[in-house]
């Protein structure tokens, strides 16, 4: 089956968080959080070894939609349900659809450590 015929949903929803699916203009939010947490990613995400600028976030943003799109990483920004606050992202790596499998990967606003 070609993977961009599944129906994959763009938004999750959990009784404290909103999962969705990336969309243009994100790239401003994406950004503040990883300048606040550049020191807290740098030895693990291979996109924090140089402080993106917000063009660079908002290009992320924007082929990650694409990438979503075609089935190929599915990346969810988090938020706050209540507040609407952006906490992080997380995602399907590596998928294989022929398997399946995929790697999960995550990363939290630094501000939003710690607090379950």
């Amino acid at each position: 089956m070609n993977p961009v015929l599944l129906d994959i949903p763009v938004e999750l929803k959990t009784e404290r968080l909103l999962l969705r699916r990336p969309e243009h203009g994100d790239g401003e939010i994406v950004n503040q959080a990883v300048k606040r947490s550049i020191e807290e990613l740098r030895p693990w995400m291979p996109f924090a070894q140089t402080t993106p600028t917000e063009s660079d976030s908002e290009a992320d943003i924007r082929e990650a939609y694409i990438r979503f799109l075609k089935r190929e990483k599915l990346r969810y920004l988090l938020f706050h349900r209540e507040t609407n606050a952006f906490i992080g992202s997380s995602g399907l790596h590596n998928i294989d659809w022929d398997v399946p499998k995929c790697e999960l990967g995550y990363w939290i606003d630094t501000k939003y450590t710690g607090l379950g």
